[in-house]
């Protein structure tokens, strides 16, 4: 899922699930996208535009003029955007936006949006099963909006239920699915083997000779190619970083280890990458017991390891 560059608009209405909305601006910046938040005047009484500018890395709005009278133009943030997501969507927002009751800025703005628009309902249980929510999600729906069912559980009300917002991983998983399939998979068809990550070489059952690679542009490079349609095979060596399960990832410790694992999949691929951080050299014996600290200067002879590359 890739959102680097997105710029998504962001648009709370006042429900007490605006408190979730924190978590999903922060995973949009991490994931690299550009977030607009713009708030109903009754969503400040469940967040704080400080919060919230804080983690957008931008001024939040909730009226048309700022306090000096400067208008803020909800025309420029609804053409600037790539995506709308208004989140929580109450039953008042739900029904303003399907019917053109256009009085607040929030409105205002999604009557002006050019582009998709995300609507993550929360209500409480029988406002959400009540029949003119049900025909607002459909008008929605038929406008070609893409709705986030609200999910089942305890509600601000006490009553368990369906009506509560959709999780923020959930929303964020809802757009980035929709940035991927709007993504030319110009890889599909194509095996890409890809390295990445250290090598350990052993002194020892407990010490190792290693180096500083974190293996993230590996990863990195593994996560784009999967995305644009590409089956990939990931060699990793030692490392914390994790993987979609649909990426065959396996991993190794040594550059031996590494060298066997390529020498396996070569042959199935059209494209190698070779990002991995592979040992130079490796020592010659490797102690089956930890080396006692006795000597006051200790040696370890190395002898070169494989060019994986070159054997290939």
């Amino acid at each position: 899922m890739s959102l680097s560059g997105k710029k998504i608009l962001i648009a709370i209405s006042g429900g007490i699930a605006a408190y979730k909305i924190h978590f999903l601006i922060r995973d949009f910046v991490k994931k690299g996208a550009e977030v607009q938040v713009i708030m109903t005047p009754d969503a400040e009484h469940f967040v704080t535009k400080l919060s919230i500018s804080t983690l957008s890395k931008n001024p939040v709005y909730s009226d048309f003029y700022s306090d000096n009278g400067t208008w803020n133009s909800h025309v420029e943030m609804a053409l600037w955007a790539d995506v709308m997501v208004v989140a929580p969507c109450t039953a008042s927002t739900l029904s303003k936006m399907v019917h053109g009751l256009c009085d607040n800025l929030v409105i205002a703005t999604y009557m002006s949006a050019k582009c998709p628009v995300f609507i993550a309902p929360a209500m409480d249980l029988d406002m959400y099963a009540h029949p003119s929510t049900t025909k607002n999600l459909e008008l929605a729906e038929s406008f070609g909006h893409h709705i986030i069912p609200a999910e089942s559980g305890e509600l601000a009300s006490g009553l368990i239920g369906q009506g509560r917002m959709a999780e923020p991983e959930t929303i964020a998983h809802s757009v980035g699915d929709f940035f991927d399939s709007e993504t030319e998979k110009t890889f599909v068809g194509k095996t890409v083997l890809i390295t990445a990550g250290p090598t350990y070489e052993a002194i020892d059952p407990v010490r190792f000779v290693g180096n500083h690679s974190s293996g993230k542009m590996g990863f990195a490079i593994a996560e784009r190619l999967h995305e644009l349609g590409a089956t990939v095979i990931l060699i990793a060596g030692p490392t914390a970083l994790t993987t979609t399960k649909a990426i065959n990832r396996i991993d190794v410790v040594s550059a031996e280890d590494m060298l066997h694992a390529c020498t396996a999949n070569f042959a199935d691929s059209d494209i190698t990458v070779m990002s991995a951080a592979v040992a130079d050299y490796t020592p010659v014996e490797v102690a089956q017991q930890k080396i006692k600290k006795k000597e006051e200067h200790f040696s370890i002879e190395l002898k070169k390891t494989t060019d994986i590359l070159a054997s290939l």
